[in-house]
């Protein structure tokens, strides 16, 4: 186990990441990051972080592990399978092509929230949250899974997928739908500061973070997330579960967002049953963004405010 220092994003107060790895049944290891909450509050519930494609538990430590452990919150981020520093090779040393579908990934999943000390809320961004979506439709079912203290899905994928997204990126432009489809297919964002710039950020980032996070993205595993003609077999989600209507959930997204429109945020909000939150100026990478801490701090009002955890029936 190592212990990295993190400055706290509220007051510059010194904490520390505690960088380790989760075993799962099959022996292959996740990267888990957990840095600890600073003031603790015991009604406060964890903080599991989970990230999306080109991505990794990387993404949350500078920006919101800090500002919400400076709340009074325990955070926690992983690393999928294959991603980040997490394993790539099975025990017998072969590499894995995808790190799972849907059901793998949402068991892995709910292995890590069980050794957690309690139920904790997922924070799930991009392809994460289609992750934790799926997660909840196996809430108090027949083989149920760990229950959660709340779930907010931030620029996520909704549980339709993103083939609708694309198609009306398709309608919209020819010339923004190959930008798109080339960042991800083709990772473009790994050669181009422009197009890093483009896919995942705010035109006002300074060049000195995007340079930083372009790096970060561009050393990403090549082990794919999700297969996605497997994934589309496997969607749209079913309803939430009764179970799972009763979590809080919290839905947000950009209006700068390329990757994740806005229909596509109103249609999570919808299958939740919220009122989705509207984060002006904000591109898809919300937790590095110019205006990270404006998206981070609507997040912790909602997690420290009660009434507005109130779930719609």
């Amino acid at each position: 186990m190592r212990a990295t220092c993190a400055a706290a994003a509220a007051g510059g107060t010194a904490t520390y990441v505690r960088e380790t790895m989760h075993t799962l049944p099959d022996g292959m290891r996740l990267e888990l990051l957990h840095q600890p909450a600073s003031s603790p509050e015991a009604a406060r519930p964890p903080l599991l972080f989970i990230h999306g494609s080109y991505h990794g538990a990387w993404c949350w430590k500078e920006r919101w592990m800090p500002f919400f452990a400076e709340a009074g919150f325990d955070c926690y981020a992983i690393s999928l399978r294959g991603q980040g520093r997490s394993d790539c090779r099975r025990s017998d040393g072969e590499k894995i092509r995808v790190s799972g579908d849907m059901a793998s990934l949402t068991a892995d999943l709910a292995h890590v929230v069980a050794a957690l000390p309690s139920p904790p809320v997922l924070v799930a961004h991009s392809f994460g949250g289609l992750l934790a979506e799926s997660y909840c439709t196996q809430l108090g079912g027949s083989a149920p899974v760990p229950a959660l203290a709340g779930v907010a899905v931030v620029c996520g994928v909704p549980p339709s997928g993103n083939k609708a997204i694309v198609g009306r990126v398709f309608k919209k432009s020819l010339v923004l739908a190959w930008k798109i489809t080339w960042a991800f297919v083709g990772k473009s964002f790994a050669r181009s500061l422009d197009e890093c710039r483009f896919t995942f950020f705010s035109k006002d980032l300074p060049r000195g973070d995007l340079i930083r996070y372009q790096r970060q993205l561009a050393d990403c595993t090549d082990v794919r997330l999700l297969d996605l003609a497997a994934l589309n077999k496997a969607l749209p989600l079913p309803p939430l579960p009764q179970e799972a209507r009763m979590v809080p959930a919290f839905v947000a997204g950009g209006t700068d967002d390329v990757v994740v429109d806005w229909p596509a945020v109103e249609e999570t909000a919808a299958w939740f049953g919220v009122q989705p939150v509207k984060w002006e100026m904000m591109a898809h990478d919300c937790m590095l963004d110019s205006r990270w801490s404006e998206a981070a701090a609507s997040l912790r009002d909602w997690l420290t405010t009660p009434t507005a955890r109130q779930r719609a029936t």
